[in-house]
């Protein structure tokens, strides 16, 4: 592990979510295809109310535009500057407070607001601890690759994973899947490729998180458009959690990885993040398998971006 592969997963993660934009939560797999057909790529598509228009999903970003972050991708950069201005550690107070400021009445953000974020604004104005719902969706894991970055060689990963976690979600089965996605990352970090990760997470997993992660990496089918229809395309981790251990297992670089899992359908934002990082910490940045440079240049803020990423990632 470098510092410079530590930001690459910050960046993947980031870029990942941004490219999921424009179809996120459009759950018709054949109106993706043909958009994507259309335009030659799934990923940065244009924000448009037409796309969702006599079909199955839910346009919630009609204030943004292509190259932005979804309120996934807000909440891991929010998280990353706190942990940049707490000198690289993960302070739960400072933390509460920066999600607030930014997603709370006045803040820079404007958009979409999920139930656990929701939520946790309301816990946090009551000043209510911990701050997160009972919830098992993926807002769980969007604090989570600033964590691997600061804490992938510390006893403390644990339980510093399990403290950002709870900013939003105090659940068991995000809890499950926090321990397993860190444990996934840690491991590319440490040099394993992605299949041996995906195989050596699953592994440590127990009960039905395991059986759900090994079914995703030894099932037959391989077209992971159609696996999502069979687990679900939904926001909990039950059913995002194997498509994305089902996407990683498959894509053979960064950029095929975002594109397999915006044709899946559904909540794509919520799933890229994971899938991002662990692409970006194995692969890099505008390396052959890597992520793309002209993808880094769509992002709407990109330099500010990376900024963040390199102070984190201690460049």
């Amino acid at each position: 592990m470098n510092p410079t592969q530590t930001s690459a997963m910050l960046l993947g993660a980031l870029v990942a979510d941004a490219a999921s934009l424009g179809l996120h939560w459009l759950y018709d797999p054949d109106r993706i295809a043909e958009i994507a057909t259309a335009r030659g790529t799934a990923a940065f598509a244009p924000v448009d109310a037409a796309f969702f228009e006599g079909t199955k999903g839910y346009f919630a970003h009609a204030g943004r535009h292509a190259g932005m972050l979804t309120q996934y991708g807000e909440a891991l950069l929010v998280a990353m500057r706190s942990m940049v201005d707490s000198k690289g550690t993960f302070d739960a107070a400072a933390q509460r407070s920066a999600f607030a400021a930014h997603f709370g009445p006045g803040g820079a953000y404007s958009g979409y607001i999920d139930r656990p974020t929701r939520g946790a604004l309301e816990r946090i104005a009551a000043e209510q601890l911990p701050s997160g719902i009972d919830d098992d969706q993926n807002p769980a894991l969007t604090r989570l690759p600033a964590i691997v970055a600061a804490y992938h060689a510390s006893p403390d990963l644990t339980a510093q994973a399990e403290a950002a976690m709870q900013i939003t979600n105090v659940n068991a089965v995000a809890g499950a899947y926090t321990a397993v996605f860190a444990d996934l990352l840690c491991r590319v970090l440490n040099g394993e490729s992605v299949a041996e990760a995906l195989g050596a997470a699953a592994e440590a997993a127990t009960g039905d998180v395991q059986a759900a992660l090994k079914d995703a990496l030894t099932t037959s089918e391989a077209d992971a458009t159609v696996y999502a229809g069979l687990v679900g395309r939904a926001c909990h981790l039950p059913t995002s959690g194997p498509v994305m251990f089902h996407v990683l297992r498959h894509s053979t670089s960064y950029a095929d990885a975002v594109e397999r899992n915006i044709m899946a359908g559904g909540d794509s934002a919520g799933r890229s993040l994971m899938i991002g990082a662990a692409m970006g910490a194995a692969h890099g940045i505008a390396t052959p398998k890597g992520i793309p440079l002209d993808w880094v240049l769509a992002l709407s803020d990109g330099a500010a971006i990376w900024e963040a990423c390199r102070a984190l990632g201690r460049d």
